[in-house]
């Protein structure tokens, strides 16, 4: 009897652990080219925010963006930002958007149109609040930012020390304005990167979030004072900052994900012609989406053209096909990469259903040395 409470115990543990984690949910599948002249846009359907609560993180991962590239999340009703914040955001990597009772009300009635201009969704998550954490990184003092840009808040490297690539940091502010913008500049006034400079905020304040090493240099480089950054801006009071982290994991599972109409090819089965060059430092590769191989089936092959680069002493051409997830395991599920020696022939990735489920589900990288990538053509075997 004490043998099968304990085993009861246990049950319950792992139940409740079970209910309690969660995930980064994909909703949205790419890719989708967004191009100039805020003339494309995709719809994202409200049943995929039926269970989406308040304080939950909706995160557009994007590539291809132009310096000047913006991204609008719209209300297909009025087609008007669904919060004035989120009328038209830069676009300098991951995209996200904070829930609020405003913005659930209309997506979960009419969805959520993705515009703007001059960048390529690759696909969209959503984060519960649970998985987001705050913590108080700096508690002022308040500042008003004035009317004419004058005023702005020094902010010691110190203050950052504990901040890592994937956080974001969180500026809290109140006494908010129409047409309030927030400013950050480095120790020189120069702005941080383009997508705050001058970003629109709301109630909620604002969240600069850290995609990149190139950004966490930056707060660390400071003046003789250890001053790393300058908060200004205009139309609102700046009071604190926080420190936001997300501890969620992926979720594999993609059943429910909308997946974003196939985009236009140049010829039937071609998945890329151009000329991609990996250079003999290793250092290229190209990933290509789920999106393509959907419809594929063991019959199907992968065929790969190229040119090989000039010959250099001591390199070897050579080509190695990965799963599109984490540290870019090899398509076969070999636990080491397998490299495939290049002579100037065509290379032929035939499909099993190994292959084929990782291909369907995270897509796929080629990646190499000493060769320039032409053509893939996705062609059926029979």
């Amino acid at each position: 009897m004490i043998r099968n409470r304990f085993l009861l115990s246990i049950l319950l543990v792992v139940l409740s652990w079970g209910t309690l984690s969660a995930s980064e949910r994909t909703i949205l599948i790419g890719p989708k080219t967004i191009g100039p002249g805020w003339k494309d846009n995709i719809l994202i359907k409200a049943e995929q925010f039926q269970n989406t609560g308040v304080g939950d993180i909706m995160t557009v991962y994007t590539t291809e963006a132009k310096r000047t590239a913006q991204i609008a999340f719209q209300d297909p009703k009025t087609w008007q930002g669904v919060a004035p914040e989120y009328g038209a955001v830069s676009v300098q990597g991951p995209v996200r958007m904070k829930m609020t009772d405003d913005i659930l009300a209309k997506i979960k009635e009419n969805g959520l149109i993705l515009g703007g201009h001059d960048y390529k969704i690759v696909h969209v998550t959503l984060i519960p609040a649970a998985e987001m954490t705050e913590t108080l990184i700096y508690k002022g003092p308040s500042m008003q930012m004035k009317d004419d840009w004058s005023v702005s808040a020094p902010i010691s490297k110190k203050v950052f020390k504990d901040v890592k690539v994937g956080d974001g940091i969180k500026f809290i502010m109140s006494k908010v304005q129409p047409g309030a913008a927030l400013k950050l500049m480095d120790f020189r006034y120069n702005p941080m990167d383009p997508s705050v400079d001058g970003a629109a905020v709301g109630e909620n304040g604002f969240t600069y979030y850290i995609n990149e090493q190139s950004q966490l240099i930056k707060l660390q480089l400071a003046a003789s004072d250890g001053i790393c950054m300058r908060v200004g801006g205009k139309g609102y009071k700046f009071d604190k900052i926080a420190l936001v982290s997300c501890t969620a994991e992926p979720d594999e599972d993609l059943s429910t994900a909308q997946r974003a109409p196939k985009e236009y090819k140049l010829q039937p089965g071609e998945l890329y012609r151009g000329e991609k060059e990996f250079p003999n430092d290793w250092s290229g590769n190209l990933r290509l989406t789920p999106e393509p191989f959907q419809e594929c089936t063991e019959n199907d092959v992968l065929v790969i053209s190229y040119k090989l680069l000039p010959k250099q002493e001591g390199v070897w051409p050579k080509i190695s096909f990965r799963e599109n997830k984490g540290k870019w395991q090899d398509i076969s599920g070999a636990e080491e990469p397998v490299w495939m020696d290049l002579n100037g022939t065509d290379v032929v990735l035939p499909f099993d259903e190994n292959i084929l489920d990782k291909l369907m589900t995270n897509g796929l990288v080629i990646t190499g040395l000493g060769f320039v990538l032409t053509r893939i053509e996705l062609i059926s075997a029979q």
